[in-house]
């Protein structure tokens, strides 16, 4: 699940509520299970298609995956030593900065995601810390690597093979779609949620970018033969619809859910100056739907 967008859509209304609570550790925990999910699926791919697979080749994998996770723990409790308050904030963003690409060369040296271990390490220094400053300060560093991403993303989709590859791109564009809505559904009815969280949670999970590309790029280059440039193109493909409806709809299940007020509040440019921000239902005549 794509968190960016989730947490631009959520940040832009301000939010708030059981169900904005409840979307964040999902998507949270929804990414950290997706991750592991694809190390083993991506073992099995690879035991499968290769010709005489010896036991260490599946094994080695998992050892370095959980060598990484106790890098990125070890990191983040250092990270949270060397953040003393004397510290000037070009320091702590070159700190930071610094663990991140460690982490992240050591994973690409063995050929494992950097992702799960980069999220263990922010949440081991969260949960240490407490320190929100510094997400604000890392978050302001990011747009044009993002920006650089996508760009890389988009010269590796061939346009071309969407005449062979655009039939699986559409059913697996629809699938992902409906098991969202019902994993979501069923999950919310075995933890006896709210009404609005079992009715609105898995539409508020259908963005998907950049770990799911992420992961694409991850196994473009691990499996063999044409099955990587297959799955890649797949993933950006679908990834462009996701990004045009994903907004849109997890919009819809904030607003539907009532964690974005009909009266909502933003900050305003003074200090403690706050200006009412009116959402018209003359505007928006589907809201009358969603209390039914």
């Amino acid at each position: 699940t794509a968190t960016a967008s989730t947490m631009v859509t959520i940040r832009q209304y301000h939010a708030r509520g059981i169900f904005v609570n409840t979307l964040l550790q999902v998507v949270a925990f929804d990414d950290a299970v997706c991750l592991i999910a694809f190390s083993v699926a991506l073992a099995f791919v690879n035991s499968n298609i290769g010709a005489g697979v010896s036991t260490s080749e599946i094994i080695l994998p998992i050892i370095y995956n959980i060598g990484a996770l106790v890098i990125a723990f070890v990191s983040g409790v250092i990270l949270s030593k060397l953040m003393t308050p004397k510290r000037s904030e070009d320091n702590r963003l070159i700190l930071t900065i610094s663990l991140l690409l460690g982490i992240a060369g050591l994973c690409a040296a063995v050929d494992i995601s950097p992702l799960l271990p980069c999220m263990l390490f922010g949440t081991t220094y969260i949960n240490m810390t407490k320190d929100k400053e510094l997400y604000k300060q890392v978050e302001r560093f990011t747009p044009p690597i993002l920006s650089i991403f996508f760009v890389v993303s988009g010269m590796n989709l061939d346009i071309r093979s969407f005449n062979t590859l655009g039939v699986i791109g559409i059913f697996y564009f629809i699938i992902r779609i409906v098991g969202k809505y019902l994993g979501a559904y069923l999950g919310c009815i075995i933890a006896k949620t709210t009404k609005e969280v079992r009715n609105y949670l898995g539409l508020a999970l259908i963005p998907q970018a950049g770990v799911a590309i992420g992961l694409a790029f991850l196994g473009r280059r691990i499996l063999s033969g044409t099955m990587g440039n297959t799955l890649l193109t797949i993933i950006l493909s679908s990834s462009v619809l996701y990004e045009l409806i994903g907004p849109v709809s997890a919009k819809i299940a904030l607003l539907c859910s009532g964690a974005i007020k009909m009266d909502n509040t933003t900050p305003g440019e003074g200090k403690d100056e706050l200006k009412t921000e009116k959402i018209s239902e003359k505007r928006a005549p589907w809201l009358q739907d969603c209390k039914h």
